[in-house]
């Protein structure tokens, strides 16, 4: 339980990451991760040694969010300029982001669905892979390669029609 419980305390930090970029509130990622923290404990003894810790935090983290969210019919949320310091994924064209900011990104992200934001958030900023993501959301892998692919092409349409509108 000791060796399960430092597991957990050594991921806290991606964990409020992916939650605050998921809900766009720092004092909302700090109660989702504690709740997540809380119902891993809770849920300890059937976590298997074999069991990818940040992987399984992510899916408790995430079904929270998707309750939490059902619940406030709320989809979407805006971060604080001030504390986005990622980059984009680099899949979008050069070009296309050389000529944006951070914050255009940022709204761009938030402009995606769920299920898009997710994955590629997990991907590019988690730096899991399609498997990882895959267990962490309890979908099929193919379901994660379409919804990054799809979730791409929409970022890169959503950041397109931002350069070309200014």
């Amino acid at each position: 339980m000791e060796a399960l419980m430092e597991l957990l305390l050594q991921q806290q930090g991606p964990l409020f990451a992916y939650l605050y970029r998921m809900c766009g509130d720092a004092d909302q990622a700090e109660e989702l991760m504690q709740e997540t923290l809380l119902r891993a404990l809770r849920a300890a003894e059937r976590c298997r040694p074999e069991t990818n810790v940040k992987s399984w935090l992510l899916s408790i983290a995430t079904n929270l969010l998707r309750d939490q969210w059902r619940r406030k019919k709320r989809w979407g949320a805006f971060l604080s300029l001030e504390e986005w310091h990622q980059e984009a994924p680099d899949t979008v064209d050069d070009e296309v982001l050389r000529g944006l900011d951070c914050e255009q990104v940022r709204r761009a992200l938030l402009d995606l669905p769920l299920e898009h934001r997710s994955v590629i958030l997990l991907r590019y900023y988690h730096d899991m892979s399609y498997e990882e993501i895959a267990r962490a959301l309890a979908v099929p892998i193919g379901t994660v390669r379409s919804r990054i692919h799809n979730g791409l092409q929409r970022l890169r349409r959503l950041l397109t029609a931002e350069v070309v509108t200014r």
